[in-house]
C-alpha cells in the first residue's frame, strides 16, 4: 500500500514541475504539490503501521506519534508538518479559488508561490 501511495506522490510532483514550466497554472501546481505531500506522509504513515483517518493534513497524526518515528524522521517532523498544515489550507483555494471575494485559482497564484509549494 505505502508503495503505490509513493508512486502517485511521485506522479503527481513530475506533473506538477511540467506544468509549472510549460503551462503556467500555478494553481494547478500548489494543488498538486498539496496531493504529493499528503500522499507522502500517508505513505509514511503506512510503513510504520499507523492508523490514520480520512484527513488532508496527515502531519498532525505523524506529529501525535512522533515517540515511534525514527530519528532522522524526528529530526525534519517541524518542516513536514509545516508543509502539510500550509498546503491543506491552499487545498480547496488552488481548485475553487476565493468564492468570497471572487477570485478565480489562476488569480490567487504566481510562480513563486508555486514553487515554494
Amino acid at each position: 500500500m505505502a508503495e503505490g501511495l509513493l508512486q502517485e506522490a511521485r506522479i503527481r510532483i513530475a506533473y506538477a514541475e511540467l506544468d509549472l514550466k510549460e503551462n503556467k497554472d500555478f494553481a494547478f501546481c500548489v494543488r498538486l504539490f498539496q496531493e504529493a505531500v499528503e500522499l507522502l506522509i500517508k505513505a509514511m504513515l503506512r510503513t510504520l503501521s499507523i492508523e490514520y483517518s480520512k484527513t488532508h493534513d496527515p502531519g498532525k497524526i505523524l506529529e501525535a506519534n512522533k515517540d515511534i518515528l525514527p530519528e532522522w524522521l524526528r529530526q525534519e517532523l517541524n518542516n513536514i508538518t509545516y508543509a502539510s498544515r500550509w498546503l491543506r489550507a491552499e487545498r480547496e483555494p488552488s481548485m475553487y479559488g476565493d468564492e468570497i471575494e471572487g477570485i478565480p485559482p489562476n488569480k490567487l497564484y504566481n510562480e513563486d508561490y508555486c514553487v515554494k509549494a
